[in-house]
């Protein structure tokens, strides 16, 4: 009578270790864009995203005129 060896390498593992990489993903993706809508929401202002570390306020400094050489 042979003996009765489960398939352990033929199971179709890696296939499900693949389709649980791409959930993970899809849902890591999806959770990371609802953060990201959420948080960005209160920088919205009539439509536009208003980051106010992106905005260029720079403004050059006026040169002083040099004291006259006696």
């Amino acid at each position: 009578m042979p003996r009765y060896v489960p398939k352990t390498y033929n199971n179709k593992r890696i296939l499900r270790i693949l389709i649980f990489a791409l959930i993970s993903i899809v849902v890591l993706s999806i959770t990371l864009f609802l953060v990201i809508f959420f948080v960005l929401d209160q920088y919205v202002v009539d439509g536009q995203l208003v980051i106010s570390l992106l905005e260029d306020t720079y403004t050059t400094p006026t040169p002083t005129p040099l004291p006259p050489l006696d």
